[in-house]
């Protein structure tokens, strides 16, 4: 793969690092003034009054975590949180029981495939394959470029690693061995002008999907070609898009005031557009409910929404804590956040 060219892409690290040291900032802030709340004997939790949450605790895990990626696994049934240095952990969606899997020491980004699964580490440039039930490491390598975030490919069984400080940025595309415990080969690279921010794969659609600059990107996964590329309505986009296959809309998020864009994937056009308030947007789907999710970091209100062809319809609302960056859904009836104060996380039903 190409090294890189900093004279093309210093304007984009510039702001991706300037965005990322705002938010470590703020999130730093919090922390500070929560701590002065609790110096003063204040045990009480005021983001969760009046919250149905269901409060999962990850045991052994810090205090505060600046979570930034969560995703169900309906082949294990667990969700998987990359918890950054406190490790990996994996929840029962049912019993809300959560185990720390491996001894990593770190984990930032994470998927499940091919009955493994795959954690980033970023400041190592490493991508680990874990036994989801022993823990142990199937294989470990590390990459020329840094890696935002993986995905498992189904279809093709693949890893694919956004790769945004890249020349080209784009994505990274490796081939498990036909031994899932050997380590994978480099078979290509799609460039991505102005992105690749997050990641999701649709294995019924054969397409991977990603934002870039104020667009949502189609990739089809077998040519790796990008197939469409359609405005998000914002002046950024941020957050990983979330697709219904079925009714065959994307869900497209900005960077600013929790905003979603509903666009149809048969011509890119915006249907429905909504803001949940706060800063950059977290959007999550269930295919089971058939509703997508979002919320701000920093935001208070977590939002269920219906979509169609028509555009996007308010459900339910939520209360949660500001600062928590992650969202999903499983397949039994739960939608789920972080909450990066305390180190936790959120499970809420939708039933």
């Amino acid at each position: 793969m190409a090294r890189v060219d900093m004279s093309n892409e210093e304007p984009r690290i510039v702001r991706d690092a300037m965005r990322e040291l705002n938010r470590m900032a703020l999130f730093g802030f919090l922390l500070v003034l929560m701590a002065a709340v609790d110096a003063c004997g204040s045990d009480h939790d005021a983001s969760l009054e009046g919250s149905p949450a269901r409060v999962v605790d990850l045991p052994g895990a810090e205090d505060a975590i600046d979570f930034d990626d969560i995703v169900y696994s309906s082949r294990l049934r667990r969700i998987i949180v990359p918890a950054r240095r406190s490790g990996l952990y994996l929840i029962d969606p049912r019993t809300v029981d959560a185990a720390r899997l491996g001894r990593l020491e770190s984990a930032d980004s994470a998927d499940e495939g091919a009955g493994r699964i795959f954690v980033v580490e970023r400041e190592r440039r490493t991508i680990t394959a874990l036994d989801p039930r022993s823990g142990h490491a199937a294989f470990s390598f590390t990459t020329e470029m840094p890696v935002d975030y993986v995905r498992y490919v189904a279809p093709t069984r693949e890893l694919w690693l956004t790769e945004p400080a890249a020349s080209p940025s784009g994505i990274e595309v490796f081939a498990l061995a036909a031994d899932v415990d050997s380590p994978p080969q480099r078979v290509g690279f799609v460039a991505v002008r102005g992105g690749p921010e997050a990641l999701t794969v649709s294995g019924e659609l054969r397409t991977a999907f990603t934002h870039a600059g104020a667009d949502l990107v189609a990739i089809n996964v077998d040519t790796r070609r990008v197939t469409g590329r359609w405005p998000a309505g914002c002046a950024g986009t941020h957050g990983f898009p979330q697709v219904d296959a079925r009714r065959r809309v994307a869900l497209a998020s900005c960077s600013a005031d929790a905003t979603v864009s509903l666009l149809s994937l048969d011509d890119g056009r915006q249907l429905g557009r909504y803001a949940a308030g706060g800063g950059e947007a977290l959007p999550g789907h269930s295919r089971t409910a058939g509703h997508f999710y979002v919320r701000g970091d920093p935001g208070t209100r977590l939002v269920t929404l219906a979509a169609s062809k028509r555009g996007l319809t308010e459900v339910a609302q939520v209360p949660v804590p500001s600062v928590g960056h992650c969202l999903t859904a499983d397949e039994v009836g739960h939608y789920w956040t972080c909450d990066a104060e305390h180190g936790r996380v959120l499970r809420f039903d939708d039933r």
